[in-house]
């Protein structure tokens, strides 16, 4: 497995579902709705590494809260954005967070509904990337398939867990 990889990234749209759905074509992948994020679609390039794209209503904002990252609406009260980026590292969730208090930046673990665990680490304490390690990698790699996220979206509506709206 690549130590250097982008697994997902969000990114804002005035219809979410009208550009998951495009994006999903010019892909051959597939599009579905995103409980966690109100009004959110994902689209999944159906490929080895799980990569997907989250499309979110271009009003969310994403930011901090010690239960894990908070949706919230509108301008942002502090700045925040509603993107955000979850990458590979080759490196261990206590260096990360040793990185992050080095530069003075808030980070934490995080579990997405036991569906895979991020590092949110919060650049500028303003824009947050979610850091995979490798342990990570591996569980985020074999659930975030279209067919499991199918069966999720079956089970009914539900935000993995450390996201809430």
């Amino acid at each position: 497995m690549s130590t250097i990889m982008l697994f997902h990234a969000s990114i804002p749209a005035r219809d979410a579902a009208k550009v998951a759905d495009v994006l999903a074509k010019v892909w051959r992948g597939e599009a579905m709705a995103f409980p966690p994020v109100p009004g959110a679609h994902v689209v999944f390039a159906g490929d080895e590494r799980a990569t997907t794209l989250e499309v979110y209503p271009d009003d969310r904002t994403l930011e901090p809260s010690p239960a894990g990252v908070a949706i919230g609406r509108g301008e942002g009260r502090h700045g925040y954005v509603g993107d955000h980026v979850a990458i590979a590292s080759p490196l261990s969730v206590g260096e990360v967070l040793a990185i992050a208090a080095e530069a003075g930046w808030r980070a934490q673990e995080a579990n997405r509904g036991d569906i895979f665990h991020v590092v949110e680490l919060w650049l500028e304490d303003r824009y947050m990337v979610e850091v995979l390690t490798p342990d990570m990698q591996r569980d985020y790699v074999a659930r975030v398939t279209p067919s499991a996220w199918r069966a999720l979206l079956a089970a009914g509506p539900q935000a993995p867990g450390g996201v809430r709206a």
